[in-house]
Order: structure tokens, then C-alpha cells, then sequence
């Protein structure tokens, strides 16, 4: 049996178009097809480049965990790993149906208040509720000063404690939204602003979340592109604060994922050099984000993220159907693992993590290859000389320090610090 959605965007939830979605058994369909009164608006814009004004109903079929039944920028707002393992066991505990979680299912838990970026669903009927939505405006995200009772919810899920079904639901209300395999939920700061807090696992060996906090405020001294980010505490461990980017003083920012804006079939199939080009036709300031694109790639190699896949790269609508490189975020240095690219520099050059490589591809992002050079010989020195004063000034300690140097001390830093 076919369901029917009204699609809408932002603050004031606008009508976008009608999305469709029919499962019948193992297989899974939609379609979307844009409101008349969105193409008649004057601000309207394609919700994804892929998806242009004016076309379609767009088509779309389930054909793997990596291939949705979703349009893409809709997919972009659902849960990955760590929310999916929430919507399943809430469904598994809480659920008279015992069908098998459909992609819809998926969409359809993420709360409205928390997804990621703009767009928002809600029943066809007029004036219809937002779905995992309150009624005038309320929401269910907790304030800052439960970061002690949301760890020990979170401790609780993962060790398969048992749960009231009150707790188990308020979890996936406020985690469900953010993708990721780490335990994460939102929280709302002091100032009323939307921040993502990812906790430290049970299961954890590293001291993985001071680590990210300690890799975006590099990001920042480096130039880059990155969110604010700190560090509290729960349950006596240490959580990271970061600030969503995809909110402003206007409210919801449209966002998609690299993965969208490529059109790729799954979050490793595609380049930096594709997604330069990318940039050249979409972008509101190409050369503002190509040059921040090639240095991201470079921060990624000297500071071994392999986390680098095409979900962890997105982009904000700034207005006249453009967009611009959305901030730097899940970048996670793994000392203890080969150093390789989850997104390839270029279809020719494979996975390899190469600052020679990078340096030689230069002209892909606009630049020569000095520029590129003394760019990389910047970021290195920053790097090498700061790494160790902010991981001690974020509470590591000198084992986990041993630990993470191999991510910061390599032979692509030497060859970085080489280029000055």
C-alpha cells in the first residue's frame, strides 16, 4: 500500500513537493514530485542538484543497505548506524507491528526539531502535524544540564540494560537525528543554541572524543572551515560539544551530503577531484571553496583521518540555487590504522593518503602547485607544533599522547614539513 507525504522546508515549513513510498515485501519504491506553489515561488531552488525544478515526478528503488529507496537529500536527514540501532530496538520493544523497518520507518523517526538540515515531513491532511514533531513548536531535546542522565541512558543502551520504554523512546527522539556509529544525541547550550554531543563508548580503548575536540581546533589554527567544539563531562567521561552548522540565527539551513551533490551510489564511490568540479558548477565562491576543499584533504593525510567517506563532506544552500562547502566535521585521527582515503584524491590515484600525490593534483582545485605546497608546509608546522600543547590542555595524558602520536608523526608530515 502506497503512503504519501507532504515534504516542506524550513522554519515556517513551506511546501517542497509530494513524497511517495510503497514497500511490497523486500523491495521498496518512492517518487517525488515538486509542489506548484514551490516552483511559482520566487526563492525556490531544486533540493538537490540531481533533482532540478520543473522535472520530474523523480523514481527511486531500494537496491542495497548503500542504495535507497529515498531521494537523496532525504536521505541526507536519516539516521545512520548508531540512530538506526535506536529506531531498531525502540520498534523491537515498543512496536505491535513486526514488520521489518523500512527506509520510510527510518525517515519517518527522525525527530523534526533535530534533523539535519531543512527539510521536514509531515501528513498530506492541511495543517498536519510535523512528524516526530511537538505541537507549537515544542521538542523533546534536553538542556545541557542532563549530560549526566543522558550518559547513563546511553550506558544503559549499550549494554543491553534494561530500559523503561519512556527512556528508551526520549533516546531516540534526541539521537535518532545524527548519523554516525558513535553514541551521540542533541542537546540545547546555554544560549539556546542546537549542539551535537557524542559521548564516549563503554566500549571505547581510545580517548576518542577529546581527540575530536583537539582535531577541530586544529582544523580552526590551520584556517579551516571547522565547528566550534569543547569538551564536558558525564557519568565521569569526557563528551564532545560540537555546534550544528546547518542552524543559524534564521533558523534551518538546507544541507545535503557530498554523496547527494556527486549523485554517487554509495559514500566511496567518488574523488576529491570529482567533487572539486563539483564545487566549479555549484559552489557561490568556487575558489573559496576549492582551495578549502584541497586543504581539508591535506588536513585529513596529516592527521591520519580514514573517516573521510562521502557522508562526512556537505553542503549549504546560500541562496539563487548555489551552494558553499559546509564545515569540517567527524574527522577522527586512527593511529592504529593503515593510512588510507575513504574518498580518493582522484580516480587514478586510488586510496593512497599521499601529500605528493595531493600536491600534484593542485591544478584540480585551481591551484598551482607552490600555492599547494606552502599551504601543506603551513599546516604541518601548525600541526606539529600544536598538537601535543592542546592535547594536554584537553586532558590527555602522556599514555594517550604515545598512543595518538603515530597519527600526527609520519612520514607524509615529514615530507609537508619538507615542502617549506
Amino acid at each position: 500500500m502506497a503512503r504519501t507525504y507532504t515534504v516542506c522546508i524550513g522554519n515556517g515549513g513551506i511546501e517542497v513537493g509530494t513524497l511517495r513510498f510503497e514497500a511490497q515485501g523486500n523491495r521498496e519504491f518512492s517518487s517525488f514530485e515538486y509542489a506548484d506553489t514551490w516552483m511559482a515561488n520566487a526563492r525556490a531552488f531544486a533540493i538537490a542538484p540531481s533533482m532540478p525544478l520543473g522535472s520530474g515526478p523523480f523514481f527511486f528503488k531500494k537496491e542495497s543497505d548503500y542504495v535507497s529507496a529515498l531521494p537523496s537529500p532525504l536521505v541526507d536527514t536519516t539516521p545512520d548506524s548508531w540512530g538506526r540501532n535506536l529506531t531498531r530496538r525502540d520498534a523491537r520493544e515498543n512496536r505491535q507491528d513486526t514488520a521489518p523497518l523500512t527506509d520510510l520507518d527510518y525517515l519517518l523517526a527522525v525527530d523534526d526539531f533535530s534533523c539535519m538540515g531543512a527539510l521536514r515531513i509531515r501528513e498530506v491532511a492541511d495543517n498536519a502535524p510535523f512528524l516526530a514533531g511537538q505541537p507549537g513548536g515544542r521538542h523533546e531535546i534536553p538542556p545541557i544540564i542532563k549530560l549526566n542522565e543522558l550518559g547513563q541512558s546511553i550506558a544503559n543502551l549499550e549494554r543491553q540494560n534494561p530500559m523503561t520504554a519512556a527512556a528508551l523512546k526520549r533516546l531516540r527522539q534526541i539521537g535518532s537525528a545524527l548519523g554516525g556509529a558513535r553514541p551521540k544525541c542533541s542537546v540545547i547550550d546555554t544560549d539556546g543554541s542546537l549542539l551535537l554531543a557524542k559521548f564516549t563508548s563503554r566500549y571505547d580503548t581510545y580517548n576518542v572524543e577529546r581527540v575530536e575536540v583537539l582535531t577541530l581546533n586544529l582544523a580552526q589554527q590551520c584556517g579551516l572551515n571547522a565547528p566550534s567544539a569543547r569538551l564536558d563531562v558525564s557519568d565521569g567521561l569526557p563528551v564532545a560539544l560540537i555546534r550544528r552548522f546547518d542552524r543559524n540565527s534564521n533558523g534551518r539551513v538546507p544541507y545535503i551530503s557530498a554523496q547527494t551533490m556527486l549523485e554517487a551510489r554509495d559514500a566511496t564511490s567518488g574523488s576529491y577531484t570529482q567533487l572539486a568540479e563539483a564545487i566549479r558548477i555549484h559552489s557561490d565562491d568556487p575558489k573559496r571553496d576549492m582551495t578549502e576543499l584541497f586543504k581539508r584533504v591535506a588536513f585529513t593525510i596529516l592527521v591520519s583521518n580514514v573517516d573521510d567517506h562521502l557522508k562526512n563532506h556537505g553542503f549549504l544552500y546560500t541562496g539563487n540555487n548555489q551552494w558553499r562547502l559546509s564545515h569540517m566535521f567527524d574527522v577522527n585521527p586512527a593511529p592504529e590504522r593503515h593510512r588510507e582515503l575513504k574518498t580518493a584524491i582522484s580516480e587514478l590515484s586510488g586510496s593512497e593518503a599521499s601529500i605528493e600525490v595531493l600536491v600534484e593534483h593542485a591544478p584540480f582545485f585551481d591551484l598551482s602547485n607552490d600555492q599547494a605546497a606552502r599551504s601543506v608546509f603551513a599546516m604541518a608546522t601548525t600541526i606539529s607544533e600544536q598538537w601535543e600543547t592542546l592535547a594536554v590542555r584537553l586532558g590527555m595524558d602522556r599514555n594517550d599522547i604515545r598512543t595518538y602520536r603515530p597519527a600526527f608523526e609520519h612520514t607524509d608530515m615529514k615530507n609537508a614539513r619538507a615542502l617549506g
